[in-house]
């Protein structure tokens, strides 16, 4: 199926479980079920929206450039939340969170390293790879800011339906002027999205979600420099990607440059 069409279906099969999760907490709750106030109806637009824009130019990035050059522009989001949290709030970094930021970043770069690639072929992708690190900026700092007042399933349940409000229309549009599918045309291509839903999107970003309520924006940020670990871990299984000592210097680079960031000073 197109690759806005995958990003759609990863956010709409995650809306029946968290509409039950919702339900149950309201049972277990003398409030019942709540709905959000109107002061946060904006923010949880902006983190719809905002990851509707992260989804859409991810996949792009994913089929236009290298796995490598894919994730490593996405995690520059880990240097694009606290140069955003200092524009807006003029809260500035401490010296350790920068040395801990530069430290998670090459080590994300390291384990990403036999995947990148800088060939003029893929610049497009590597631009789509780019927006997706500025749009997922957004849905931290939109996302943290949904958790002062929100549970983490409350803000991921709305936050979740207005995304695929952004995404269906994307979708139906690059049928209409790209022939690319909506709906998948086999058992596999279902799995394939049920498995976006339930695992990257109810349970990943899920923890994401949970994460950033009791964490900076700009920690939660640098914590997703473990993206990098995980393409390593994926190359191993499935390419057959010989590592070394280099890589193991690699996640100590991303978990030392983690713990030197948890700083209560930090935005």
């Amino acid at each position: 199926m197109g690759s806005t069409a995958a990003g759609f279906w990863r956010v709409a099969l995650a809306l029946p479980f968290l509409l039950a999760f919702a339900a149950v907490n309201a049972r277990n709750s003398s409030e019942g079920l709540s709905w959000p106030p109107a002061s946060q109806w904006r923010t949880l637009t902006i983190a719809g929206g905002c990851f509707a824009g992260d989804l859409v130019f991810w996949h792009l990035a994913l089929t236009h450039t290298s796995l490598g050059n894919a994730t490593f522009l996405a995690t520059l989001c880990s240097l694009w939340v606290p140069i955003t949290v200092f524009a807006l709030y003029r809260v500035a970094p401490s010296r350790s969170f920068f040395v801990g930021l530069i430290g998670a970043l090459a080590g994300s770069g390291i384990l990403v390293s036999a995947h990148l690639s800088f060939d003029a072929s893929t610049w497009v992708g590597d631009g789509y790879g780019l927006i997706t690190g500025f749009f997922f900026t957004g849905y931290i700092l939109a996302i943290r800011r949904c958790r002062e007042t929100l549970s983490t399933t409350d803000t991921m349940l709305y936050s979740s339906a207005l995304c695929a409000a952004f995404l269906l229309p994307l979708a139906l549009a690059a049928n209409f002027v790209a022939g690319e599918a909506v709906i998948p045309s086999s058992a596999t291509g279902w799995a394939s999205v049920a498995a976006l839903g339930l695992l990257a999107h109810l349970l990943g970003q899920g923890l994401v979600a949970y994460g950033t309520g009791s964490l900076s924006a700009s920690l939660a940020a640098i914590i997703l420099c473990l993206e990098g670990v995980g393409a390593m871990v994926v190359g191993g299984l499935f390419y057959a990607e010989p590592r070394s000592w280099i890589d193991a210097l690699a996640v100590l680079l991303i978990v030392g440059g983690i713990a030197l960031s948890q700083n209560k000073s930090n935005p």
